[in-house]
């Protein structure tokens, strides 16, 4: 049994804390927050410890790991108290808002003995994992370009949410965008330029918005543009598309993996099945497959390394590769430079 303490009962607390309680070899025992009326609500739900400090969580006996989901700024509090306890750590994405505290962050992890991952939850997809898959294998050839879009006109944070503050959040660039940094990370290696515009939450509009466009390049010379919003309105999606020699492979939010070879008809790939069949005459919505919770997913891996079982998860370098790409594009549409990493 993997006895997690959460620290930040907030959203993602309590959607982790829903997920660990479906796992038979997993439980929370115990939280902090500095919201004491969270607090209470969350310890009675999960029948978890009350723990007064972040230090008092991440010493406690019966916390095997240690689980940060408070706001980003506040992440080094909770990554500060895990190290001096010597317990693994599972923090959420992004791993911290500034490049001050990714170098502290560094210094902290140096030659750290316990597990460390980030809640890159997209890399625990089995459509990602497919399209991983399939890149290695050369399927669509050599990657020349990739688009990703994220609109999200769902959003609607108003003035005192700390995801409205772009200097504690980061907006788009730093918060939505951290995902899909992380994806084309994974599947093009390291990026060596990056360029962007955005609105970057601009205090003069009548509510927090936000939107960025930004433009990366690869050191194997893929180019991958970018946009994203935090709107007030219009559609909400995700799109990620990868053009190769080959073929094409595009990644959906409907957990769809579609493949287009250079002169052909596009194919519908099962992640489940590594490589689908194209239905014959009707197609399928795809919204009727089911793919499993994806946290779900994250989560059974993480207690399964613990547990001392194979499973592949994104490391603080991953975390630290995505933030570096994200600040510059801070830097990039502050300056209106092209950021050389």
């Amino acid at each position: 049994m993997i006895r997690y303490g959460i620290i930040g009962t907030g959203r993602m607390g309590k959607n982790h804390a829903g997920v660990i309680a479906e796992i038979p070899e997993a439980q929370v025992t115990a939280a902090y927050d500095i919201d004491p009326a969270a607090l209470d609500m969350f310890c009675s739900e999960y029948q978890a410890t009350k723990c007064s400090s972040a230090r008092e969580l991440a010493a406690h006996p019966e916390v095997d790991c240690v689980i940060i989901t408070s706001p980003t700024y506040c992440h080094q509090e909770g990554l500060e108290a895990a190290v001096a306890a010597n317990k693994p750590i599972f923090c959420e994405k992004a791993l911290c808002r500034t490049a001050e505290a990714a170098k502290e962050i560094t210094g902290l992890r140096k030659n750290y003995p316990k597990l460390f991952t980030v809640g890159f939850v997209r890399r625990h997809m089995p459509k990602s994992v497919l399209v991983k898959k399939l890149l290695a294998e050369g399927l669509i050839g050599q990657v020349r370009f990739c688009n990703v879009e994220l609109p999200l006109g769902l959003f609607r944070r108003m003035p005192g949410d700390w995801f409205a503050d772009f200097q504690l959040s980061g907006g788009v660039m730093v918060d939505m965008l951290a995902h899909h940094v992380d994806l084309a990370n994974w599947f093009f290696g390291d990026a060596k330029t990056v360029y962007a515009q955005g609105v970057m939450l601009d205090p003069a509009q009548p509510r927090p918005a936000d939107y960025t466009s930004a433009i990366m390049t690869y050191e194997n010379n893929v180019i991958c543009n970018m946009t994203c919003t935090w709107a007030r309105s219009g559609r909400t999606g995700e799109l990620m598309e990868i053009y190769g020699d080959k073929g094409y492979l595009a990644i959906t939010g409907e957990d769809q993996v579609t493949y287009c070879p250079l002169e052909g008809e596009s194919v519908k790939l099962d992640p489940e099945t590594e490589l689908g069949k194209k239905n014959a005459a009707v197609e399928k919505d795809l919204n009727e497959v089911n793919f499993g919770n994806s946290f779900q997913l994250e989560f059974q891996h993480l207690t399964d390394a613990l547990n001392g079982k194979d499973a592949a998860l994104p490391s603080l370098q991953d975390a630290l590769n995505s933030l570096k790409i994200s600040l510059a594009m801070i830097d990039s549409a502050k300056t209106g430079k092209v950021i050389t990493l």
